[in-house]
């Protein structure tokens, strides 16, 4: 027999658990309202539900991630709630944004005036403050004034951002100028490109490995890094034979510095597993063994491009959650812009900074690319109030499913080609030359993952 005070705990548990339920079937009504008003949107005819061929689920609901006691899309939520709690967000402002453009660079400092550099703690006081474009995107750690040399022979970098304008300070004590130095010393990190789609057949991986070619080709020092999982191809569209691969490091077996092969024009290669179940599902702690692993390797180059598998694993939501720049890749095809629009979504949810830019591949003609594009641009605007940029397109040449058989980069066997030529334009997209923050790729990658 209850009495009065267990009864009332046991009828408001009930109470709570009932609003909890009501909670949760509004939440999924309202997933399923969006899911069908965007393929309503991104569909040219308007045809209400519909959904991709062969399934019957939503693109919200093919969130993927590695089975175990938790399922892939618990793991992903969980990762958005701590980042977002980390961060102190409910409602980025920069989620309302229209675009995600660039705020005017600051001015630099007057010419020919000698430069003192002021502690970190009061440089970067409105760095919070500024916008997440590309330039304000490298955070600051020190601010040029116009003053006397600083002591002990520091001075600030000609590339440093002025984020205030204040009077000379008296020099800064010794454990601040080492605080400085290291901050200095994090930016020379490698700048990390994530190249994701959320559709497979899209023609990322040639998109990615063609690009990272042609940023090496200019002289810079650029890794390429096979990170879908266990279907790996990146090695066979260079014509390369790597011995080792990204579950050979995460294993242990061999450091990632070993597991290296070199390509043409100095290009460095990380080759992801073949058929490695490891790779396919792996752990929260196997995913932070790797990347304590591939950490190192942000010294020793000036790009990272990580060439993601398609979809929303565990360790592409992670990689999304640290990326400042992530290169879309989709298709005209309806299922395609549906898929990329939910990994679009995801990666503005845990990581509302990011830059996303929208490259449409293997277009027919340039009609159908923008077609595509103000459907995309549509529906992202529409549902999230924000959209991509869009870096360019690449035309369906058939000269890239040549180079594929000759296991040579069309930027290679065929420089002149239309789809060599509109690929060039999207390596020369301007936000890859920003993508470095002071705090090292992998470390927030890490820090995602907990």
């Amino acid at each position: 027999m209850l009495n009065r005070f267990q009864f009332a705990r046991l009828r408001g548990f009930r109470r709570g658990k009932k609003r909890a339920a009501e909670a949760e079937e509004a939440r999924r009504s309202r997933e399923k309202n969006e899911a069908a008003a965007l393929d309503s949107s991104l569909t040219r005819e308007g045809l209400p539900g519909q959904t991709t061929a062969g399934s019957s689920e939503t693109p919200l609901e093919r969130s993927g991630g590695p089975s175990g006691r938790r399922s892939g899309d618990e793991r992903i939520e969980g990762l958005l709630r701590r980042h977002q709690e980390q961060r102190g967000l409910e409602a980025p402002e920069s989620l309302h944004r229209s675009n995600g453009g660039a705020a005017a660079p600051a001015s630099p400092a007057p010419s020919g005036a000698p430069a003192e550099v002021v502690p970190v703690e009061q440089a970067v006081k409105t760095s919070t403050e500024a916008d997440s474009g590309a330039a304000e995107r490298t955070r600051t750690v020190g601010a040029v004034l116009p003053a006397a040399p600083a002591p002990n022979g520091i001075s600030a970098p000609e590339n440093v951002t002025k984020t205030a304008r204040k009077p000379a300070l008296e020099p800064a004590p010794a454990e601040q100028r080492v605080r400085l130095v290291e901050g200095l010393k994090a930016t020379t990190t490698a700048r990390v490109v994530c190249i994701a789609s959320g559709k497979g057949g899209t023609g990322k991986s040639v998109i990615a490995s063609n690009l990272a070619l042609l940023r090496a080709r200019q002289g810079e020092r650029v890794l390429l890094i096979d990170f879908d999982a266990g279907l790996a191809n990146a090695h066979l569209l260079l014509g390369l034979a790597p011995p080792h691969d990204v579950g050979h490091v995460m294993e242990g077996t061999v450091s990632a510095r070993e597991a290296l092969v070199e390509g043409p024009h100095g290009l460095k290669l990380l080759a992801g597993g073949v058929g490695r179940q490891s790779l396919i599902d792996p752990t929260r702690r196997e995913l932070d063994r790797l990347f304590k692993a591939l950490r190192p390797l942000e010294d020793d180059f000036d790009l990272i491009v990580i060439d993601h598998g398609a979809g929303l694993s565990y360790s592409t939501v992670a990689h999304l959650a640290a990326a400042s720049t992530l290169v879309l890749v989709t298709n005209h095809e309806v299922t395609a812009l549906s898929d990329g629009y939910a990994l679009y979504k995801r990666a503005k949810l845990v990581n509302p900074e990011i830059r996303v830019g929208l490259v449409v591949n293997r277009a027919p003609d340039e009609r159908l690319a923008m077609d595509a594009w103000n459907r995309f641009r549509g529906a992202s605007h529409k549902f999230l109030g924000h959209a991509p940029e869009l870096i360019g397109w690449v035309p369906a040449d058939p000269v890239i499913s040549q180079a594929v058989q000759l296991r040579k980069p069309a930027v290679l066997s065929f420089p002149e080609s239309a789809a060599a030529k509109a690929i060039g334009k999207v390596a020369s997209w301007a936000p890859m030359d920003h993508a470095r923050t002071t705090t090292p790729f992998y470390v927030k990658a890490r820090r995602a993952l907990r």
